[in-house]
């Protein structure tokens, strides 16, 4: 019997891009629900489902995380100048430069959090301070939600700069010790177009029994 296939998936999964220019139109809370909802349908080890989620809407919010968001890159790469012309490293660093400068105005900043878990190699001997969130189960979370955005027509980008600040933010906004922010996500509607990602082929990054053992792709 042949098994049942699903090309929406496909076409929808090859055109999730990082879309950072958003305009500043409120998102309506039904679309943020279902985008939520779609995250915690994610799988996690014996369902523990270690994840809880910060929506900061208000401007004191967005304006607070949007100056530490900007200092965080400088701090770590310098001012980001976009060089002339349209090559691909160009568009990225514009948009990036967009996000940078706009921060403040998207609708919605989603921040993903996940329980504090030790990962198994860490003895219990060792396992001193605070212990990093479940990486491994939020993550199955931030891809459904990134993937519901994109079927929704919202646009969104991943960001980690948080670490650089990440107490002070946790203070900021009563996060508790027991979690880790993993992601913070800005949502809303883009600006621009969506397109298919360009990412290398898997056959290019994938071997057979052992490293290095290739095999040539068939065709179904």
């Amino acid at each position: 019997m042949e098994p049942n296939h699903n090309p929406g998936f496909f076409d929808l999964v090859g055109n999730v891009r990082a879309m950072r220019r958003l305009k500043p139109d409120p998102v309506p809370e039904a679309m943020l629900r279902k985008v939520l909802d779609a995250g915690v349908k994610a799988p996690s080890g014996q369902n523990k489902q270690p994840w809880s989620f910060l929506v900061i809407q208000d401007a004191a919010g967005r304006e607070w995380f949007a100056e530490r968001y900007r200092a965080a890159i400088e701090s770590r790469f310098g001012a980001v100048r976009v060089p002339e012309g349209d090559s691909s490293l160009a568009r990225e660093l514009k948009a990036l430069r967009y996000q940078i400068d706009h921060m403040h105005e998207v609708p919605l900043l989603l921040v993903v959090c996940g329980l504090r878990d030790w990962p198994f190699r860490v003895p219990p001997e060792e396992r001193i301070g605070l212990a990093p969130p479940n990486y491994g189960a939020i993550y199955p979370c931030v891809q459904n939600i990134l993937l519901a955005c994109r079927a929704l027509g919202l646009g969104a980008a991943l960001t980690t700069m948080h670490q650089v600040f990440e107490e002070e933010m946790q203070a900021r906004f009563g996060i508790p010790d027991e979690y880790g922010i993993v992601v913070t996500l800005p949502i809303g509607f883009p600006m621009g177009r969506f397109g298919p990602v360009r990412r290398k082929p898997a056959e290019d990054v994938t071997y057979f029994d052992a490293w290095g053992a290739v095999r040539p792709r068939r065709e179904d």
